[in-house]
C-alpha cells in the first residue's frame, strides 16, 4: 500500500485516478474546489503560499509520499482573435505555474525525499492539433520544465515522468459534450486524425500511472504518449 497525492482530483480524469488508486492505497486529493471528503484538501496551486500550506498539512498524514500525480489544467480558449500577453498568462496560471509551486512546496517541506512525480500533460504540447495556442505553449513549457528537473533530481531518486494523452472521452467532459452536440463532426475528426479511430480512455491513463508508481519501474524523464497514434 502506497501513499499517493493526486492534484486536480475533484473532476474528470483526476477524480477517476483518485478513486482508482484509493481502492488499494492511501490517497489524498488536492483540488481548487471544496470536496466533502476528509481525504481532500482545497487549495489554489497557482498560489505558492496555499500550496506550501497544504503540503504542511499533508505531512501530518504522510511522513513519506510515494507518488504525486499532477492532473491540473484548462484547455478552454479564452480569447477572441490573436492571444495577447494576458491570455498567455492566464493559460500558464492554469497549466504551468501550479506545477512549479507543487514541486517547490514538496522540496521545501519533504526535503528532497524520494518520490515519483507523474505529470499529466497533453499531445497539444508536442504537435499542433488545433488546440488553443496558449494551452499548447503552456503544456510545451511544462514538458520541458519536467524534463529539465528529471535530469537534475534523478540522483536523489526524485523521478519525474510525463504522460501526454490524446483525445480523452469521459462522461461529461469536453469531448463527451462535443460528441453529444455534433456526433458526425466529432467522429469525422477522430477517423481523420487518429489511426486507431478511437478515443483515449481514463483507464488507459490510470494503468500507465499505476505502472510508473509500482516498484517495477524506474522511468526518468519519459514522455509517454497515449493517443491512438495521432502524433505519429
Amino acid at each position: 500500500m502506497k501513499n499517493i497525492v493526486i492534484c486536480g482530483a475533484s473532476k474528470n480524469l483526476g477524480k477517476f485516478i483518485f478513486h482508482k488508486f484509493s481502492e488499494e492505497n492511501n490517497v489524498l486529493g488536492i483540488s481548487r474546489s471544496k470536496v466533502n471528503n476528509k481525504n481532500y484538501f482545497s487549495a489554489n496551486l497557482n498560489s505558492f503560499a496555499q500550496t506550501k500550506k497544504i503540503f504542511n498539512q499533508i505531512k501530518k498524514k504522510f511522513k513519506k509520499i510515494d507518488a504525486i500525480i499532477f492532473c491540473v489544467g484548462n484547455s478552454k480558449k479564452n480569447y477572441n482573435k490573436s492571444p495577447n500577453s494576458k491570455d498567455f498568462a492566464k493559460s500558464f496560471n492554469y497549466n504551468f505555474y501550479p506545477f512549479v509551486n507543487l514541486i517547490n512546496s514538496y522540496l521545501n517541506i519533504f526535503k528532497k525525499k524520494p518520490v515519483k512525480f507523474i505529470v499529466i500533460s497533453s499531445i497539444a504540447g508536442l504537435v499542433n492539433i488545433d488546440a488553443p495556442i496558449t494551452y499548447s505553449v503552456a503544456k510545451n513549457a511544462l514538458n520541458f520544465y519536467c524534463m529539465f528537473l528529471a535530469k537534475e533530481f534523478a540522483n536523489k531518486k526524485i523521478f519525474l515522468n510525463i504522460i501526454s494523452p490524446g483525445n480523452i472521452l469521459m462522461e461529461n467532459n469536453n469531448w463527451a459534450k462535443k460528441l453529444k452536440k455534433n456526433p458526425k463532426l466529432v467522429k469525422k475528426y477522430i477517423y481523420k486524425n487518429v489511426p486507431s479511430n478511437n478515443f483515449c480512455t481514463a483507464d488507459e491513463i490510470y494503468k500507465m500511472c499505476n505502472l510508473i508508481v509500482s516498484n517495477k519501474t524506474n522511468f526518468v524523464g519519459s514522455n509517454i504518449v497515449i493517443d491512438g497514434g495521432q502524433v505519429l
